[in-house]
């Protein structure tokens, strides 16, 4: 039985992840497949490569080593400092494993999406290690906030923007069952686009109209997703694990807000663990 692993975005919100996968790794738990998307794509890197509370302290490294705000948007000329986060904090910061990394058995794949065909790809992390912390950047690339990332000779961005909850693609991989971690609450729903129709066709509708349509239906696809996700649930195909508090906002300001939320997703999992074995039993 293959065994996969699904793992939601949500910028800061991704804390509630990282607390979650620190307890799976306190306990040695391992899957057959990983998909991770924005914020998930990072988690799930750090997941592979056995650094607990890697994640946490990349997502909230404190005022000094800080990549987004307005000191950022200031310096760069974008609020969200991307190349920060990802490159100068695998290298330097919070150096990444990169070793442990390729020597994973583990199957796992970044979803981003092409702004050209406003198409979800799911990127093979078992590339050389640049292609994969591009395909990171790519994914977590928040529109208005970040600009495309260029790859492989294509433009891309947040894979969340078109497959947030990328578990039927974890199906086609060939899994039997699907673990999926949620950044959000049962209630809560992703922006919804619509409200800011003429801006977004204004940023993106020239250049990559597709793309501008996709952000538009964004809201709607999720919900579909969410439907069918807890249909799979009742099915028994697979194991939700969600925030049962209030979510901090993506890009939370207040450290002890953003604590809170990690240690949540570490007593959530450790609450949910007995189930959790029961659901992978092979």
């Amino acid at each position: 039985m293959k065994i996969g692993l699904v793992l939601e975005g949500g910028a800061l919100r991704g804390l509630f992840t990282a607390g979650a996968l620190d307890f799976l790794l306190d306990k040695n738990v391992t899957f057959d497949y990983i998909a991770g998307v924005s914020a998930g794509a990072g988690n799930m890197m750090n997941y592979i490569s056995g650094q607990r509370g890697r994640t946490r302290n990349v997502i909230s490294p404190g005022k000094k080593d800080a990549y987004y705000g307005a000191s950022q948007l200031i310096k760069t000329g974008s609020y969200l400092n991307l190349d920060k986060m990802v490159f100068e904090f695998s290298y330097k910061t919070f150096p990444y494993d990169f070793e442990a990394h390729r020597n994973t058995k583990v199957e796992h794949e970044i979803v981003v999406v092409n702004c050209n065909t406003a198409k979800a790809e799911y990127i093979n992390g078992a590339g050389d290690d640049t292609h994969t912390l591009t395909a990171v950047k790519a994914s977590c690339s928040v529109p208005i906030l970040s600009i495309p990332v260029e790859m492989d000779g294509q433009d891309y961005m947040d894979g969340s923007l078109v497959d947030s909850i990328p578990y039927n693609h974890a199906f086609q991989r060939g899994c039997d069952k699907v673990v999926i971690i949620m950044t959000k609450t049962g209630n809560e729903t992703p922006t919804d686009y619509k409200k800011y129709k003429l801006f977004i066709k204004g940023i993106y509708g020239k250049k990559y109209p597709k793309f501008a349509d996709a952000l538009l239906e964004r809201a709607d696809v999720y919900a579909t997703q969410r439907e069918e996700m807890e249909r799979l649930e009742s099915e028994g195909k697979v194991f939700i694990l969600r925030p049962e508090m209030p979510c901090i906002s993506k890009f939370e300001t207040r450290e002890e807000k953003r604590e809170e939320f990690y240690q949540h997703g570490y007593e959530r999992m450790k609450a949910e663990y007995e189930k959790l074995c029961k659901f992978m039993e092979k």
